[in-house]
């Protein structure tokens, strides 16, 4: 599986695999021929100022320096320069440097494009200083001009090779495509001369980045950015574009040259990767609104809706430690339906459930909302109350006995009553001991006539 990695990490990766990166770059076999042809045979120190060299290159790569600022890569030059090597060999090499990269980028099974991106900028920033010096250290002794000559028309022929390269006059017209301009467009190189530039404009892409580009290349500055085209046969494509406006001696502006670097599998596979998020976060969206349903429903009594005795157990442990920490006053009522079985095997088990159903509804709406109401179990329900003293808790007790007792069912033919135990918790008690207290006095209450409100300091 494929893992996303920033450029440090990426970088580091670089460094412990140099050795065995420099050695795959120079087993291949484009590189291992121009070495026969030169006779050119690596040395130790030779051997020693490529890895120099290529430390230098993982340092641009993390932007720590500039290309322009590695010593190291004049020696390099200089080896090369020794066995007369060419600008076409010297790309040659440095193309099969960046494949070695990318090889063992793949082979890790990393997977960023924004690394990939970096790394075809920085190659081509590389390649651009290092033909610069290469050009002043190569036969200082041949004629400039015709040297200059040279190395420009090698320069190009590499550049050609591997990038989408046009120009156009100030108005736009098209002077010049290369090849691989013609094979990624569909069109011919005469059907393209001659012609406005908008001939592959998508008409999907937006006018105002056209607009920021004019505005930038009439400026004569250059300018970079994503452009989407359109072939022939009407498929699109997407380039990384350069566009340079090149002036004559007086300032003016003679043409723009573009270069551009297809990066239509790039965008392609950044869009279905965007689109596997967005589903993926929709997924998860969806699991997370199921784990919270699935919470809920193990913390509340299905017949009642109010909290089930495994979520009270857990407010009764928060509000315990509260009550503890803040020393205040904590009272718990304990109550039970009186002759909840008869009514049960009298009327019939859905008439004991509406009864369940009513007796909460009536608690609830006789209890504060700091109040927290639980079935315990059965016809049994359990009140917390936080801040409330035990003469306070003998009050709610006895209201809500009237409430209930009061109420008239309209599916029965008596009223239906309920006892009540009230405690309060002291310093000396823990959460058992309380509850234990409070399930005594409703035990006295029950065996004391029923419907009837009993406090603990009351036995």
């Amino acid at each position: 599986m494929k893992r996303v990695v920033q450029l440090k990490e990426f970088c580091d990766f670089l460094r412990i695999n140099k050795n065995l990166i420099i050695d795959n770059w120079l087993s291949i076999d484009e590189v291992k021929n121009i070495f026969a042809i030169h006779e050119l045979v690596l040395s130790s120190e030779d051997r020693k100022v490529f890895y120099e060299f290529f430390d230098c290159l993982i340092g641009v790569m993390q932007w720590d320096v500039e290309i322009s600022e590695c010593p190291v890569k004049t020696k390099f030059l200089q080896i090369l320069n020794k066995s007369f090597f060419n600008i076409s060999e010297l790309f040659t090499l440095l193309t099969c440097l960046k494949n070695s990269l990318t090889y063992y980028f793949y082979k890790e099974g990393i997977f960023s494009f924004v690394l990939l991106d970096d790394v075809e900028k920085n190659f081509l920033k590389i390649s651009n200083e290092l033909f610069n010096t290469y050009e002043q250290i190569k036969d200082k002794d041949t004629d400039y001009r015709a040297d200059h000559s040279n190395l420009l028309n090698e320069y190009k022929k590499a550049v050609d090779l591997s990038n989408i390269v046009s120009k156009t006059n100030p108005k736009g017209i098209i002077t010049y495509v290369n090849d691989k301009f013609c094979e990624v467009s569909g069109y011919k190189r005469e059907e393209l001369i001659g012609r406005p530039h908008n001939i592959v404009r998508h008409p999907t892409m937006p006018s105002r980045i056209y607009k920021e580009l004019w505005d930038t290349i009439k400026a004569k500055k250059t300018w970079n950015g994503l452009i989407t085209n359109i072939q022939k046969d009407g498929k699109s494509y997407t380039v990384y574009s350069t566009i340079v406006p090149i002036l004559d001696i007086d300032g003016d502006i003679v043409e723009y040259i573009a270069i551009r670097h297809d990066v239509t599998e790039f965008e392609q596979a950044k869009e279905q990767l965007s689109t596997l998020n967005k589903a993926m976060k929709h997924k998860v969206d969806e699991l997370y609104s199921m784990a919270q349903t699935f919470e809920e429903q193990a913390s509340i009594d299905v017949l009642t809706g109010v909290f089930n005795r495994m979520k009270f157990e857990e407010f009764f442990d928060l509000e315990f430690q509260k009550a503890k920490m803040q020393r205040n006053q904590l009272s718990i009522i304990l109550l039970d339906i009186d002759n909840f079985k008869s009514i049960n095997d009298t009327f019939g088990h859905d008439i004991g459930d509406d009864v369940l159903k009513v007796m909460t509804k009536l608690i609830s709406q006789n209890i504060r909302s700091t109040d927290t109401l639980s079935r315990w179990g059965g016809e049994e329900f359990v009140i917390l109350l936080p801040g409330t003293s035990l003469e306070q808790a003998k009050l709610v007790a006895t209201n809500l006995k009237n409430v209930i007792s009061g109420y008239k069912f309209d599916t029965l033919n008596y009223e239906v009553t309920c006892s009540f135990g009230v405690a309060v918790c002291n310093d000396s008690d823990n959460k058992e001991k309380l509850f234990k207290r409070v399930d005594t006095v409703l035990y006295k209450a029950k065996n004391s006539g029923k419907n009837i409100v009993i406090a603990e300091d009351e036995i």
